[in-house]
Parts: C-alpha cells; structure tokens; sequence
C-alpha cells in the first residue's frame, strides 16, 4: 500500500482480540493494517498460563466462553495450525466451609449460565485428582475444561494474518490518533499510518489510547503472576484452582504451572511497570503461591521452582470487557479489558469484526454491559477489594 492511501480498518493492539478482529475483518474483504507496539501476543496473551475455563468468568460471559473455547479446539480450520489444545477436566477447590459456600453461590450462576458445573465433596474431588489434599471440603467440577499454548500464540497468528492479507506492524508504537477528512492518522516513529476506522486493543493501554480522544476512564492494570516448577512425574490430569488464589496445571512434559497468589498487585501506568512493581511484593506473591500448591497438592513440596515471570491485565471496576463504539467518536472502536480474555478473545474478536463488516453478530457484542460509555461515571478499581468475580 503506498502511503497516500488508506486503510478501511487500524487495530491497534496485537493481543488475542486484536490479532482475531483484523484476522476477520481482513478475511471479511476490508484492507487491514494490524499496529502493536512489541511481538504479537506478547503481553498478557502470551503470558497468562493459556488455561482456558469456563469456572473463572464472570456469569453473563459464560456462553461466549463456551464459544470461545471451541474456537480454540477448532483452530486448525479457522487459524491454520492446532494451538496444542489440550480437553481436560476443572477442579475449583475451597478448604473452609466458608469459601465452599461462596464457591457455590459463584458456580451455581454460572452453571445456570450454561456452563456445565456441578458441586462435590472433597471425597468426590479426590477420586478425579487422588494427589488432592485431605483438607478439601468442597469443589466445583467442570468437564469442559481446558489449555492451549499461549506463549505460541503470536507465531500462530502471525502466520495466519499475513495470508489473509493484513499489513502487520510490529514494533511500532502509536503516540496518538488525529482525525481527518478522509479518516484518521495514527502518529508513530517510522511514518503515519492512515484509516477510516480504528479498533483500540490495546488492554492495559486503553486508558491512554482513550485518553487520545479526550476521555478518562478507570482502567488499571492488574498483575499476573505465572511460576513453573522442575518436571516431575505425573501428578495431575485436571486443571485445578484454589478458590481465590493458585491455579495449577501439568503439562505433557512434567512441568507444573503455578498461576496467581494472594498480594495486593495493581499499578496505574504499564508504561512504568518496571517502576511500580515492588520486587519484594512479587517474590513474597510467588512464595504464597508456592505454599498454596503445595497445601493443595502435597506431592508439590518436594518440586522446585525454575521459573517466574509477570504479565499485567486491563481491568474496569466492574471486572466487564470493554467493547464498542467509543463514545464522542464516530469510527472509533474499543475490545479488551476481559477477565480470562484468553479463552473468549477469539469469539469476541470475531464478533466485533461481523460487527463492523455489517453482519448479525452470533451473539450481541455491542451490550450495554460492555459499553465503553459505561465508564465515565466508573469510580477507580478499588485497591484493596478488588473487583467483582461474578
């Protein structure tokens, strides 16, 4: 494309939703250039630990998590190659009464939702996953869980977006958008970037890619943390979490993936990550993680850990995604912000782009619940109650 022309669609962000929305809209005959500012993929989609689950989303986001997960499974048609998708079993676990009544309460939404879930005893919980603790009271079961390999997840996109034809940008940072008379122009270091209408998908860079039309809205962004431990024999067959705290997986190589952990992580600025994440809080968060799984799963006391690494998540106080039309701003549209975007990206970036190719989407994607409009009246993420989980 010569630099006088424009495109019909920018997306700017390459996580899961982005790469997924310029991937369909391109295969939908718009003319699509796809901006991210490192590798695609590379910030919270390829470091979250690819689980994809239907026990960990809010209730009204079940069905597109079903959806999304099978987009998973069927990756070879839609996205060319197999992901490493990998059918298992979930196991949500609570050691005190208390949390097996909240447990319930959770599961029983979204298991009214459509998400296939059913309540047992710690009994029944071991009988699936025998290296489970004595000391489980109750747990959520899920037949219909799952994981993919995330951290090869911009590989796989990379190629499939390249034929379908969409100008891929990589390591191109966009410093802000000016409208025009034939559209927009997106200011970056190497040269302006041209298009009628824009997609910001930008997750933990929302707010500031927002604040570029002259709207604050209260995203923050929420750290994540991952640990991997030494192959060990095998111990686990099912996707297990701790309420509230760990996730635990084991891959076909041994190793055993620790998710989360009990500490106060949030930052205001993912531009300032390494400034405003305190070491010592994210060692301190590891180590709870670590005792979590062991207490979980006591075999783990005797496997070490190898690595660590981090990955920060947009989050709106309400724990909701962030898509549609942005508001002030013909053109202009937004998709991030989901809690386990994971496992729904690929169903929600599609969505979005029938959208905006003038299709009925399978499933509303411009609902009031998601609406970007909604947050201008937001209060700020409380710090120190998190968000909703439900």
């Amino acid at each position: 494309m010569k630099q006088t022309e424009i495109y019909d669609s920018a997306v700017i962000g390459g996580g899961v939703m982005g790469c997924t929305t310029a991937l369909h809209l391109a295969r939908g005959g718009m003319r699509v250039v796809l901006v991210e500012r490192g590798g695609l993929c590379g910030e919270a989609t390829g470091r979250c630990g690819g689980t994809l689950s239907l026990m960990y989303v809010p209730a009204i986001l079940v069905p597109y998590a079903i959806r999304g997960r099978e987009l998973w499974k069927d990756a070879p048609r839609w996205l060319g190659r197999d992901v490493g998708f990998n059918d298992r079993h979930g196991l949500d676990i609570a050691f005190t009464d208390a949390d097996g009544e909240t447990l319930r309460a959770e599961m029983e939404l979204r298991a009214a939702a459509g998400a296939p879930i059913e309540i047992i005893d710690g009994n029944q919980a071991r009988k699936i996953e025998p290296a489970l603790s004595k000391d489980i009271v109750a747990a959520a079961h899920c037949a219909q869980d799952g994981h993919a390999l995330s951290y090869l997840s911009g590989v796989f996109f990379h190629r499939a977006l390249a034929r379908a034809g969409v100008d891929i940008r990589v390591g191109t940072d966009v410093f802000g958008v000016e409208g025009g008379d034939r559209g927009f122009v997106l200011r970056t270091a190497k040269q302006s970037i041209r298009a009628r209408r824009i997609v910001l998908a930008g997750g933990v860079w929302m707010r500031k890619m927002i604040g570029w039309f002259g709207l604050d809205v209260p995203i923050i962004g929420r750290v994540t943390q991952e640990t991997i431990s030494e192959r060990m024999p095998p111990i686990l067959a099912s996707g297990v979490r701790v309420f509230r705290d760990i996730s635990l997986k084991q891959a076909a190589n041994g190793t055993v993936l620790v998710g989360g952990g009990r500490g106060s992580r949030w930052i205001e600025d993912a531009d300032r990550e390494t400034v405003e994440l305190d070491p010592a809080v994210v060692n301190q968060v590891m180590m709870n993680a670590l005792g979590s799984a062991r207490r979980a799963v006591p075999a783990l006391a005797v496997a070490r850990a190898v690595r660590m690494w981090t990955g920060i998540e947009g989050i709106a106080p309400d724990n909701m995604p962030v898509i549609g039309p942005l508001p002030g701003t013909a053109d202009v549209f937004t998709i991030g912000c989901q809690r386990s975007g994971f496992t729904a990206g690929p169903f929600m970036g599609r969505l979005l782009a029938d959208a905006l190719l003038g299709r009925q989407p399978e499933m509303p994607i411009f609902a009031p619940a998601f609406d970007p409009a909604r947050l201008l009246s937001m209060a700020p993420v409380d710090r120190e109650r998190g968000v909703p989980t439900v």
